[in-house]
């Protein structure tokens, strides 16, 4: 009976953490948006909400076009990226290479070189719409 009682407490306990309405201290918020490129919804990708050095950056799935996930309340940098295979560069031989390399085909002004940033807030509606071009 103890150990019964000792799981279900520590089940309950980790289901309370994982499922807990804060992040680094911070509370959460639900975001939803969609993605095009070129005017079609981006098939596949991940966008990623940060917030600097120090605090994790979240990374939601983007699939047929549309995200949904709960990010920190904030203002956050937002990056956007897509990747499709390619054929794995001279010299670079070997069983890991043999299918290609996965590149992002986006430009860098949506990813490592982004000035996007959206500030997430509690209880508003926290929709963000980007239509990115592959130039």
């Amino acid at each position: 009976m103890i150990l019964r009682t000792s799981f279900f407490t520590l089940s309950l306990t980790l289901f309370a953490i994982g499922c807990g309405a804060k992040t680094n201290g911070k509370p959460t918020a639900d975001v939803k948006g969609k993605v095009t490129l070129d005017g079609n919804p981006l098939a596949s990708g991940k966008i990623v909400f940060d917030e600097g050095a120090g605090i994790p950056a979240v990374e939601l799935d983007i699939k047929n076009g549309v995200y949904e996930g709960k990010v920190s309340a904030g203002t956050k940098a937002v990056r956007i990226s897509s990747y499709k295979t390619v054929p794995a560069p001279k010299g670079m031989t070997g069983p890991a290479y043999d299918k290609g390399v996965e590149e992002n085909f986006l430009p860098a002004k949506y990813n490592s070189a982004s000035r996007e940033s959206r500030e997430v807030k509690v209880g508003a509606t926290n929709e963000f719409d980007f239509a990115v071009t592959s130039r």
